[in-house]
Order: structure tokens, then C-alpha cells, then sequence
């Protein structure tokens, strides 16, 4: 899931910026055509919860590396872009919302940082109760005082 995450997150930078900016999500060894995205995703986790359930935890820092003289203007059109347009990306037909966005700037590069988490449900093949027999009744005291 991670892998579609990161396409799903690849589409939505490729449909809002264009053909003009090369998105990475592998290592470049060197010669990276700028202006240029590469998604990093940082340390993903799971929480287990009751009933089968388990949170998926997927943070990632997206570097934007800009092109122009005037990089510090860039850096900042582009972080409010990524802050309306990841908020919402779709994997597999569905929407998956974008938590704890925010970003800072080091060395002239663009670190944007989002959450894409979800929970997944393992099925429960256990054995149901087929029937329930209830005994009981109303006791009732005919001697009221």
C-alpha cells in the first residue's frame, strides 16, 4: 500500500504542476533535472487496535528543489500549492485525506511533511453463535403492603 500511496501522490503532483517538473521517488544518483519533487516516505508504523483493526501510519517528506533566481518566492507559491492539493489523493478509486501538513525550508529546498494514514480491517472468519435460547420471566408477588 505504501508503493500506491506514493503513486497516488506522484498523479496528484503530475496533474497539478505538469509535464514541466520531474517527480522522483528513487534515489538519484546525480544529475536531477530541477525544478524537480522527490517523495521520501519517513518512517511508517502501525498501531493495533481492538477487534482486528490496525492503524496505518505513513508519514512523507516531499523535497521540491525550485529552478529560479528567486528561489525563497518559489519555495513559498509552491508550499501553498501542496497544501491545498495533497490534501486529498486517490489510490485505487478512493480519496485518502492528507493530516498534519507543514513544511520549512532548508538549504534552499522545500520540505513539505503530510500523513496519509488509514485502517485496515482483518477479516473475522471465527465461528458465529447460531442460536440463542432465552429462559426467564416476570416474577410476579401478589402481596403488596
Amino acid at each position: 500500500m505504501l508503493n500506491n500511496i506514493i503513486d497516488g501522490i506522484s498523479v496528484k503532483l503530475d496533474k497539478t504542476f505538469g509535464e514541466s517538473y520531474t517527480i522522483y521517488s528513487e534515489d538519484v544518483e546525480q544529475g536531477i533535472n530541477e525544478p524537480c519533487f522527490f517523495i521520501c516516505p519517513l518512517n511508517p508504523s502501525k498501531v493495533s487496535y481492538p477487534s482486528g483493526r490496525t492503524l496505518k501510519k505513513n508519514s512523507f517528506d516531499i523535497h521540491y528543489f525550485p529552478y529560479s533566481g528567486d528561489k525563497n518566492s518559489e519555495i513559498n507559491e509552491i508550499a501553498e500549492i501542496l497544501l491545498e492539493e495533497l490534501e486529498y489523493i486517490e489510490i485505487n478509486g478512493d480519496l485518502v485525506r492528507g493530516t498534519n501538513m507543514n513544511f520549512e525550508i532548508i538549504d534552499n529546498v522545500l520540505h513539505f511533511f503530510v500523513d496519509y494514514n488509514y485502517f485496515t480491517l482483518k477479516s473475522n472468519n471465527t465461528d458465529k453463535m447460531n442460536k440463542v435460547e432465552l429462559f426467564g420471566g416476570l416474577k410476579r408477588g401478589d402481596n403488596f403492603e
